[in-house]
């Protein structure tokens, strides 16, 4: 059995990215990162469109010994950096590939985990795109993980995985060191995410893995899907934590407002961020769900269905949308004051000016 392992972390980097306004100042050949479909699809169909910021090939010490990596570093416009790490294999079973799984690099001072080795190149890409960041924002998201096990040769059918061989691929896809002792229920659970197109290719879904059997190793499509897939969980965690503490931030702001007892503090300031945090967490969510555009019953739309099925990403659109509708009832209340405190004050100046008036004729009087 031969093929690749491809690892993705997926890092939210706090703010939007201009990629246009990147390509044009910064001095260096871009490539871009738009993955051109192996099957039939429309023409108009598009996938995410990074461009390639970072290309390398290390050869790594590592817990399973001296591994080849090819390293890759793309750039989102939403705000996110993909690292892509590809090593290929050669093993016996599935049950060999599980180490895969947990890989550690090996340095001169000390090993670390694929995550931290991962996180110091995001950090050393994000140091330069500091000038092209665009409203910043500072929530602490942890990267999005996931593996992709890519089998191109087997000595042994597809069908073989899907009929006989479950429970190993629940265990590959899970790290889990026990595969006999897997439940069906669990083993069904993972096969309810599974595609085939040809009669020689297949496509397991988990949640932080896949398997992807492809005997022609033209897979590029398919892992440009998962990887989008994987950028708008990333995207829907980030809104999600970013809205807890813009909903925190509004209620005590509601809360200051209706303390304030002067006409002249009427809190439009608040009524204004509030107003400018919605229009951009609408554009936000509105670029995430726009980073795919699958459309028709074809290949790649099942994969990421299933994609979306396993990730659960309506469920996550769901909780970011009523946070949204949170957020902007907030905005109405203090709207609304903000109109009363300053029908209030209009009615006070027009009693004032007639009082005025009524003084200036006494006084002609």
């Amino acid at each position: 059995m031969k093929g690749e392992v491809v690892y993705y972390r997926l890092f939210d980097i706090g703010a939007a990215i201009d990629l246009d306004e990147v390509q044009r100042r910064v001095a260096m050949p871009f490539l871009s990162g738009r993955i051109v479909p192996e099957r039939a699809a429309p023409k108009y169909a598009r996938l995410g469109q990074p461009i390639l910021v970072h290309l390398d090939q290390r050869d790594l010490d590592t817990n399973l010994g001296r591994l080849t990596f090819t390293i890759a570093v793309k750039l989102f416009g939403v705000g996110a950096l993909s690292v892509v790490l590809r090593t290929p294999f050669e093993a016996a079973s599935l049950r060999d590939l599980r180490p895969f799984g947990n890989v550690r690099i090996r340095g001169p001072e000390k090993e670390e985990t694929l995550d931290e080795y991962c996180a110091r190149i995001a950090e050393r890409i994000e140091e330069d795109l500091v000038p092209y960041m665009h409203d910043s924002y500072d929530v602490p998201i942890d990267p999005e993980p996931y593996t992709v096990y890519c089998v191109t040769v087997s000595e042994h059918p597809v069908r073989t995985f899907a009929n006989g061989w479950r429970r190993e691929v629940t265990a590959l896809l899970a790290s889990d060191p026990r595969p006999d002792d897997i439940s069906d229920e669990e083993v069904e659970d993972t096969w309810k995410s599974w595609l085939s197109y040809y009669q020689d290719d297949l496509v397991v879904v988990e949640w932080d893995a896949a398997l992807l059997i492809e005997p022609t190793a033209s897979y590029e499509d398919t892992l440009a899907v998962l990887e989008v897939a994987n950028l708008q969980l990333l995207e829907l965690r980030t809104y999600d934590a970013f809205l807890d503490k813009a909903i925190d931030k509004a209620y005590d702001d509601l809360e200051d407002l209706f303390r304030r007892s002067s006409l002249l503090r009427s809190g439009g300031e608040e009524v204004k961020e509030l107003a400018e945090l919605r229009m951009d967490l609408s554009e936000a969510t509105f670029q995430v769900d726009n980073i795919s555009k699958l459309w028709g019953d074809w290949f790649l739309g099942k994969v990421y269905r299933a994609c979306t099925r396993k990730f659960e990403l309506e469920s996550w659109r769901h909780t970011v949308a009523a946070k949204m509708q949170d957020l902007s009832e907030i905005y109405q209340v203090a709207q609304a004051e903000f109109e009363g405190r300053r029908m209030l004050l209009l009615e006070v100046l027009v009693v004032l000016l007639f009082v005025i008036d009524l003084l200036l004729i006494a006084f002609h009087v």
